[in-house]
């Protein structure tokens, strides 16, 4: 299989990010010694660690209706990502996946059940302890567009705090238009920026920043 390096320029901080997924160990060291004092930060595919947000009960009390207009199907939330969105960036990773693209990096995101039902409130609460750090937040999965009532709740909330977001669907623009669910016409309407489409494994070498296949575009918020 192909092996790639992605770097990240930051200027305005004197800073490179490197995406190192694929490279080999022995790359790593290697091109570590050259470039100095270095720091880890979260990348595209991070393991998952310890939930630390409040989880709702799941149990009878919890209706449908409140279940997808004030919680959301969560796999983790997680900070500093120079590899998800332009900057750098908070990123809420959704459960819950129908597409399971063949290949995907974050199969274990395609279950929604290996998510937990967090308090969209909690998880904007955390979002803006860090916005000072933070160019924005990015909205990724799974898919999250399968979950478009929690999805755009949670995007009105921080659309009010004037955060730009970012989101990853492995659907297309126009498939999204033409779906026609108001909540998903809602996030398509108020997001900066969305990247779409399904990975395509075999066209995964070259995609550059911020993408996973060649295939996949993006679609500011002035292009629609």
């Amino acid at each position: 299989m192909s092996k790639e390096l992605v770097f990240v320029l930051e200027p305005d901080v004197g800073r490179i990010t490197v995406e190192i997924s694929q490279a080999p160990a022995a790359m790593v060291e290697e091109m570590a010694k050259d470039l100095g004092s270095h720091v880890k930060v979260n990348c595209g595919r991070p393991s998952r660690p310890r939930q630390t947000l409040p989880i709702l009960p799941r149990d009878q009390q919890i209706s449908d209706r409140e279940a997808k207009a004030f919680s959301i199907w969560l796999y983790r939330l997680y900070h500093d990502s120079t590899v998800d969105g332009p900057g750098r960036r908070s990123v809420v990773a959704v459960s819950g996946c129908s597409i399971r693209c063949d290949g995907c990096y974050s199969g274990d995101t395609h279950e929604r059940s290996n998510g937990t039902l967090v308090s969209i409130s909690e998880i904007v609460s955390e979002i803006l302890a860090k916005r000072d750090s933070h160019d924005g937040v990015t909205i990724l999965g799974g898919e999250p567009f399968d979950q478009p009532e929690a999805v755009a709740e949670l995007v009105f909330r921080l659309k009010n705090h004037g955060i730009h977001i970012t989101v990853y669907s492995g659907y297309t623009f126009e498939k999204l238009i033409e779906s026609g669910v108001p909540a998903t016409q809602y996030i398509l309407s108020h997001v900066d920026l969305l990247i779409d489409g399904p990975f395509v494994k075999e066209q995964n070498v070259g995609a550059g920043e911020y993408r996973g296949s060649l295939n996949q575009r993006f679609v500011s918020a002035t292009m629609r």
